[in-house]
């Protein structure tokens, strides 16, 4: 009986990895899997990916501190470093090794504390490899992410898990904007920075914060990552000029819940119902009205305030937006230029 339970509990995980197994060998569903070839397959992500990976020391006027965190390389031409706001926050020049062992020194371009995010210089073509950019809206609880970093000073480490959830808020500093990633790929202290990879090696979150239980401030299991479609132009903001310009809406909006849905004729609880518009803002010249529920941006659901929040202010300031709302029983789309936050 435990080997008949034995072997429908190991079915049942090989099931998990069907598509990515028949991608790498070109078969059908039903072929017979290679777990061998999916664990090779592995192995050269974590490789491949670990060379754009860096641990960062912060510099002391006596040597360099206690290793600090984590980042990895967006642009080897001009020494474009990503890592966390907090990892830089008591340091202004660092040590940043790769994975070969060669070091070199970085100084922050820019920080921004609001979404825990920084850029580091370093010099130019000094890095060999970079990583590229993925589409974090892609991502549904399921999907296999690999963490690599630094957790607990440990270099290079690498390890593997599945988103577990999306949208979530942890309020780690005042007047944050925040979208986390959930995922149950380990990371610690020293992780912070450190790329969070879809199985096609692209960046899709930005390590960040872990929860701890119990009094503990380790890892308990749940691992929180920005998702890459808010952080990728507040990067490009910080490496080109070192500070950020948000994108404004203009309106105070809060979660719709069940009650509130069944009151205005909503098959499903999601959405941000809008409580105020502030006069001559992009919100009161796109047509939207109090009471009016948005629903999504560019077809992106939206579920909470927090998450519409965030959301707008990572996009451009004069991009135009379709923003879906459930405004008197009927969907309607309404177009709106973003502004800059004041």
């Amino acid at each position: 009986m435990y080997l008949k339970r034995l072997f429908l509990i190991s079915l049942l995980a090989l099931t998990a990895f069907v598509p990515f197994t028949s991608y790498l060998k070109g078969d059908q569903i039903g072929a017979k899997y290679d777990l061998n070839e999916l664990s090779n397959a592995l192995a050269e992500l974590s490789d491949q990916s670990s060379k754009a990976t860096v641990f960062i020391e912060g510099i002391r006027e006596r040597g360099a501190g206690r290793g600090t965190g984590s980042g990895f390389v967006v642009d080897a031409l001009n020494g474009i470093v990503v890592t966390n706001a907090h990892v830089v926050s008591d340091h202004e020049s660092f040590l940043i090794r790769f994975d070969d062992g060669r070091e070199t020194s970085g100084t922050v371009v820019g920080s921004d504390p609001q979404t825990d995010l920084a850029v580091i210089r370093i010099p130019s073509n000094f890095a060999r490899h970079q990583m590229s950019w993925g589409d974090s809206d892609r991502l549904r609880p399921g999907n296999l992410v690999m963490a690599i970093g630094s957790p607990l000073g440990l270099k290079g480490t690498t390890s593997l898990g599945v988103v577990s959830a999306l949208n979530r808020r942890l309020d780690l500093v005042e007047d944050s904007y925040e979208d986390f990633l959930q995922h149950d790929a380990f990371i610690d202290q020293g992780s912070s920075g450190g790329p969070l990879l879809n199985m096609d090696g692209e960046v899709i979150g930005i390590n960040t914060a872990i929860g701890a239980s119990g009094g503990n401030d380790g890892w308990s299991g749940i691992s929180y990552a920005i998702p890459t479609q808010i952080a990728q132009r507040y990067v490009e903001d910080l490496a080109d000029n070192g500070e950020i310009l948000r994108g404004y809406l203009g309106l105070q909006g809060e979660a719709i819940d069940a009650a509130g849905a069944r009151l205005r004729g909503l098959s499903h609880t999601y959405g941000v119902l809008v409580l105020s518009i502030q006069e001559n803002s992009p919100a009161a010249q796109s047509g939207l009205k109090v009471k009016d529920v948005i629903l999504a941006i560019d077809g992106k659901e939206i579920r909470s305030a927090s998450q519409l929040k965030a959301r707008i202010a990572a996009e451009p300031p004069g991009k135009t937006l379709t923003l879906t709302v459930w405004s008197k029983r009927k969907i309607l789309d309404y177009d709106v230029v973003i502004g800059v936050k004041p």
